[in-house]
């Protein structure tokens, strides 16, 4: 019995028992209710998020074992991992909750029940369990982590499908960049089976990423969020078992501030005579926990023997979760001695094992940071490179041994350095940024030398790109220019493209030209292997900026360099790129380019073709244009596959903006739809604009079509509010998209607008050549709807103007349109046969939406003229064609134009529709 200072003897708290289920959890009940909440609604089939913040040991560890034990009630699989300070290594918490779990499964099950042979392979990339029954080989890991996220995904569908999944992750505001990328696929992309996804973090400290996307999904009700605050006198007394008006619990409960792990801490103090007078709130911090509650919890090491702190500090290095095999390795003690180390320690009930193996856990992490931060930091350091060697020498992969290194090797030390860049490159595309990272330690090591290394410079700017990180790589680049000794001149002109993308993906173009221009310069007179490139690069940025005859001029250029280096890669990529400039002209030339990409990229297997991705989005861009969207998408899946295979991600958006783009036209518009959200995904791993504005001008596109005006109106300023005014065919086709949305809003007058600003002005050179009669037929409606049939009819003029062009019937259909909108205005009887021709441009040219508008115009026009019959004809088509598009707004129009031609003829009104 303690005797306070001064006074009689009175009893003091005792020290915390070990808590039965839910008896630790006093004070919680609002929160348990909300736990039990979302088990039943996951037990219902309705997947979701738990989101659980709070300040450091306020409860959000223990709130996560509560809701695993009560979901295994249920029949719930409960699986928990976490987040470890300092541990950079990929997808970290997914890692420490699953891999164990996949190591007993039976994998023909899991095939047997959704998870497809390919995705073992990418799992195997990150998960251990996995690399024996599924290796990778010794080469870096070259999986897009795009592909990685939709594995994983499955994976979980596939784990939760029998009885329910709870998985829970704790914290998370140590987590690295790929998990946190990870939980806002899944927050976004819920698995289709009972799955709880719980994430405990501290919300002062949480990744950006991670706090965006569960704020998103917190605004669309798709989270359900436990904020726990500090314990009251009266449950802080029931915790420790003591009287709330007991002088020693009040001043442990003040010292504490209610938290309750700190309470904990501060009751279970031996010998504490008198609690610390300090509110915890206002006491000096040391890392993560008040000086005084670091105090108390290193007191409980105050009784062990030499060997057993020595081992728990070993232990405290090789974080949360640890082997006593390499516990003994960090102590330098034998492993039979540090088992009983481990045993000493357990019976003070700060570590415990992990069911019956020989892994280990600290009682809680901020016991370990305690433990951690309680030994001396030369200690520290030596005791990271021996956990460094340790685990090399026991074949550990060079992603574990990273996180010690860089905290552990001096400047100078060209193995750590060797190994920091071994293991960046080996995560390179599944986790750019810890490659960035890591890279960024081995330049750090390197001092003073890292100046005769520019190939690592150039390994971090990709990694920082990769990382969607698009300044820092731009900033990198530049520096790498600078190390560069004059006479590498191949490696300068590299560098140069580099820095050149990057200026033009953050919408730069200008800058970007002067890159490249700048570079050429040096070149005049002197054919260089890098000489094309550069040429290419000019003709790119053109091509972006809409600026065709910039475009084709380099093209040209590029096309004789290349073929005299005698570079057939480099010739194929320049002749995509002409195939696709003149077409953007409007140039029957186009064709004289693309037979030849065609017959190449056909020719050539996957191997070769792997470094021409762009060549694959080019062609496909082009085919598309010509209306010939079966080989499009089959190019485009092709560039799609060798992305899953190859782990190339800048390309990728284009990839799927491209065929969301060519399922639109087709009328498919879920696959649309699904395409652009994939798109919209790949483009936000990158930092990548343009593809992201293009995938967004078909998901305003696909909910026009389904009636949803005000929402696609919504997408349109939401993206361009964000895109800034950088020119270009992405921001033209968004803002005439916005002009489109505005129209059927009842805003014809902003229409015109906004079509003539993405145009450019009134001959629409703004707008590529094949979409220029869509452009002119929708400025032709606008004026319609005000009134203005004139205005009108030179509109279709234009259009009809346009498609005089060598182009596909698709387009030449637009100008018909426009020509049967102004007559049937002008009420001209002529306009129900070009209405029908119109149709059947669009039938040939296999663009159902568009055709059925026509119809519909038709059957207006042929009801006009007194052809009901006909009239009623052409709506049943329309009906027909809605329907099998999807497009609910499109099936109204043509029903309610049916109900009025067949109950009472009237004398139609101009108007407008969907799609216009």
């Amino acid at each position: 019995m303690r005797t306070p200072r001064g006074g009689a003897d009175l009893p003091g708290p005792p020290t915390p028992r070990r808590p039965r289920t839910g008896s630790h959890l006093v004070g919680r009940a609002a929160e348990l209710t909300v736990l039990d909440g979302a088990i039943e609604d996951a037990l219902a089939g309705a997947p979701g998020v738990l989101e659980v913040v709070g300040e450091p040991g306020i409860g959000k560890t223990r709130l996560l074992g509560e809701l695993g034990e009560r979901a295994s009630q249920r029949g719930f699989v409960s699986l928990a991992g976490r987040s470890v300070e300092f541990d950079r290594a990929p997808y970290g918490a997914f890692v420490d909750a699953l891999d164990d779990h996949l190591g007993h499964e039976d994998f023909l099950r899991l095939r047997h029940d959704g998870l497809p042979p390919g995705a073992f392979a990418l799992l195997s990339t990150v998960f251990p369990a996995l690399c024996d029954r599924f290796p990778t080989g010794p080469e870096p890991v070259k999986v897009e982590r795009y592909w990685f996220h939709r594995a994983v995904r499955t994976l979980l569908e596939t784990l939760s499908a029998d009885g329910g999944l709870v998985l829970s992750l704790d914290d998370l505001q140590w987590t690295d960049d790929g998990t946190a990328e990870l939980i806002d696929h899944l927050v976004r992309h819920p698995p289709r089976t009972p799955l709880l996804l719980a994430l405990a973090y501290r919300p002062r400290q949480a990744p950006s990423r991670l706090a965006a996307a569960l704020a998103r999904a917190g605004t669309e009700g798709r989270v359900a969020r436990v904020e726990l605050g500090p314990l009251s006198p009266a449950e802080g007394a029931e915790l420790c078992g003591a009287r709330t008006d007991h002088w020693r619990f009040q001043r442990l409960y003040e010292a504490s501030g209610g938290n309750p792990f700190y309470l904990e801490a501060l009751a279970r103090s031996a010998g504490n005579e008198s609690p610390p007078a300090v509110p915890a709130a206002s006491a000096p911090v040391v890392g993560d926990l008040p000086q005084s509650v670091r105090a108390a919890l290193l007191e409980e090491l105050g009784g062990l023997s030499a060997t057993a702190r020595v081992c728990t500090q070993a232990a405290a290095v090789l974080g949360d979760s640890f082997e006593a095999g390499m516990v003994a390795v960090v102590a330098r003690t034998g492993e039979a001695q540090a088992l009983a180390a481990l045993d000493e320690v357990a019976e003070r009930d700060l570590v415990r094992q992990v069911g019956s193996t020989r892994q280990f856990r600290f009682r809680h992490p901020l016991v370990r940071a305690a433990v951690y931060q309680g030994a001396s930091a030369g200690w520290r350091i030596e005791a990271h490179t021996r956990a460094a060697d340790g685990l090399a020498l026991h074949g550990a992969p060079l992603t574990a041994q990273a996180s010690h290194v860089q905290r552990s090797a001096r400047v100078g030390d060209e193995h750590a350095v060797d190994v920091l860049v071994r293991a960046a490159r080996q995560v390179m595309t599944i986790a750019p940024a810890t490659a960035a990272h890591w890279t960024q330690e081995a330049l750090r090591l390197l001092g003073e030398q890292s100046r005769l290394r520019p190939e690592l410079w150039l390994q971090q700017a990709e990694a920082l790109g990769m990382a969607g990180r698009l300044l820092e790589s731009r900033a990198v680049l530049r520096k790498a220019a600078t190390l560069l000794p004059a006479r590498a001149r191949g490696r300068r002109a590299q560098v140069t493209a580099l820095r050149a993308t990057m200026e033009w993906a953050l919408g730069r173009y200008e800058e970007a030209t002067a890159l490249l221009l700048g570079e050429l310069a040096d070149h005049e007179g002197q054919l260089q292997p890098e000489t094309a490139t550069l040429e290419l690069g000019v003709a790119v940025v053109a091509l972006r900026k809409n600026d065709f005859s910039t475009a084709i001029d380099w093209g040209e250029r590029a096309l004789r360099s290349a073929e005299r280096i005698g570079d057939p890669p480099q010739t194929t990529a320049v002749r995509a790129l002409l195939a696709l400039a003149h077409t953007f002209a409007g140039d029957a030339r186009a064709a004289d380019y693309l037979g030849p990409v065609v017959e190449v990229l056909d020719d050539t297997d996957d191997q070769e073709l792997a470094g021409q991705m762009d060549t694959l989005v080019m062609t496909g861009w082009t085919e598309m244009l010509h209306g010939r969207y079966d080989p499009a998408l089959r190019h485009l899946r092709r560039g799609l596959e060798m992305s899953r295979r190859t782990g190339q991600s800048l390309v990728l958006a284009d990839l799927f903006a491209a065929s969301a783009y060519a399922y639109l036209w087709l009328g498919r518009l879920d696959e649309a739809a699904a395409y652009a959200d994939d798109a919209l995904e790949a483009a936000s791993l990158v930092g990548s604009g343009e593809p992201r504005s293009l995938a967004e001008v078909v998901s305003a596109a696909v909910l026009m079509w389904r009636g949803d005006f005000v929402g696609a109106l919504k997408i349109c300023e939401e993206s361009l509010s964000s895109a800034g005014p950088a020119p270009g065919a992405h921001r033209s086709a968004m803002v005439g998209m916005l002009g489109q949305t505005l129209l059927l809003n009842g805003d014809p007058e902003g229409c015109v607008s906004k079509v003539l600003e993405a145009g450019g002005g009134p001959h629409l050179l703004g707008f590529e050549a094949p979409v220029r009669p869509m452009w002119f037929r929708l400025l032709a409606v606008a004026e319609l709807a005000l009134g203005d049939v004139t205005a009108a009819e030179t509109w279709a003029d234009r259009a009809a103007a346009a498609a005089g062009l060598d182009l596909s019937p698709g387009w030449r259909g637009f100008a018909l349109l426009a020509r049967a909108e102004v007559q049937l205005a002008r009420q001209n009887p002529a306009a129900g046969f070009t209405a029908c021709q119109a149709a059947a441009e669009f039938r040939a040219a296999r663009m159902p939406l568009n055709e059925a508008v026509a119809r519909l115009t038709a059957g207006t026009a042929l009801s006009a003229s007194g052809r009901q019959a006909e009239a009623l004809a052409e709506l049943e088509q329309v009906k027909a064609l809605a329907d099998t598009c999807g497009t609910l707004a499109l099936s109204e129009l043509a029903d309610h134009e049916h109900h009025r031609i067949a109950v009472r003829p009237s004398p139609p009104t101009a108007g407008t529709t969907p799609g216009t």
